[in-house]
């Protein structure tokens, strides 16, 4: 089952930190962590992030995932740094989503990128994290020049009465080929936006700064919200999508990423209108963030406005459909920890 809606808010403000000292001021309690970067939060790594919880639940002990930012490639190879999938407000979200009780997200930097990796297993995982079990994925790797691999970690683990648990690959929708971060922005940058979403799990989360626009969706009797993207998120697809916003009860949306070809734009945006709900009239956010759930169409030049005007209401019709189809479904952003383990090991 795919899960296309987004995820619930935590009812309470989930502990997120980027300083491991101050995690360990307010720690009370040894922990289960679940350590990597994350990006997309995919089914790999939910797989990871639900061995953590259960292994947590069994020990009664609270679930804390480390996980870094900027993109740890930024730092160690620059030239291969890619556009991030889920930048930090996203993954938290997903995190939450995921039944974890705090987040420690570390500030990548040359310093880190230098340690060596028993001095932070031993500083931040023993003394700061306080972790009493440790869950990785296969692939993953951290310290200088990537010593700290699960090999390794297991070694330290046993060598410190810290059981260190490691969660294989989950195996993708094609031949020979896993669930990953790297496959994922490929589908991406290839337009295969369904892909994408069925190896992520969820819908793709798109964070920008709202700018005022020049009104004309207002004239048009579709009034939007002008997100601009960080440069360092990676857009989806150009076209137009059926989406929600990102909120206690997400409202449905109708969005376009893209250059408005239309007005002949120079700027690519993501535009957002807001279907229903008290959203709809209000202001929005500085910064909003949109989980677009469904691609509709590719964009399309109209040498008149009218014709904007009549595809605009065939756009929403569409929207409304699939949103609508969705929630039959009884797609949630939370589903439970059976559901997503089915859900992985189908592949």
């Amino acid at each position: 089952m795919n899960v296309l809606l987004p995820p619930t808010p935590p009812q309470r403000p989930l502990p997120c930190f980027n300083d491991a000292r101050t995690v360990a001021q307010s720690l009370n309690t040894p922990t289960v962590v679940c350590v990597g970067t994350f990006d997309g939060v995919h089914l790999g790594h939910w797989a990871i992030l639900q061995h953590g919880r259960s292994l947590a639940d069994e020990l009664r002990l609270p679930l804390w995932v480390l996980s870094f930012h900027p993109h740890p490639k930024t730092i160690v190879h620059p030239e291969r740094a890619p556009r991030l999938l889920t930048e930090p407000d996203e993954r938290v979200a997903l995190f939450a989503a995921c039944g974890a009780d705090g987040i420690l997200m570390l500030r990548f930097d040359q310093q880190l990128a230098q340690t060596p990796a028993r001095d932070f297993a031993e500083e931040v995982l023993a003394k700061q994290l306080q972790a009493a079990a440790i869950v990785v994925g296969a692939d993953f790797g951290f310290g200088h020049d990537r010593e700290g691999n699960a090999e390794f970690l297991r070694a330290w683990g046993k060598d410190n009465r810290c059981p260190v648990e490691v969660v294989g690959m989950i195996p993708g929708d094609r031949e020979s080929e896993w669930v990953s971060s790297s496959v994922i922005r490929r589908c991406l940058e290839n337009g295969e936006f369904a892909r994408a979403l069925r190896l992520l799990g969820h819908p793709y989360p798109v964070t920008g700064r709202v700018q005022p626009g020049a009104g004309r969706g207002r004239q048009l009797g579709y009034p939007t919200w002008n997100l601009t993207l960080s440069d360092v998120k990676l857009p989806p697809p150009v076209g137009v999508y059926a989406g929600w916003t990102n909120r206690l009860t997400p409202r449905p949306v109708m969005a376009y990423y893209g250059f408005p070809p239309t007005f002949e734009e120079q700027t690519a945006r993501l535009e957002v209108h807001v279907l229903e709900g008290e959203d709809s009239d209000r202001a929005p956010q500085a910064v909003e963030t949109i989980w677009l759930a469904e691609f509709v169409r590719s964009e399309v030049r109209f040498v008149r406005a009218e014709q904007l005007m009549r595809q605009l209401a065939e756009d929403e019709r569409a929207v409304r459909a699939r949103l609508t189809h969705i929630r039959s479904e009884g797609s949630t952003g939370t589903a439970t920890s059976k559901e997503r383990r089915e859900q992985t090991s189908a592949g």
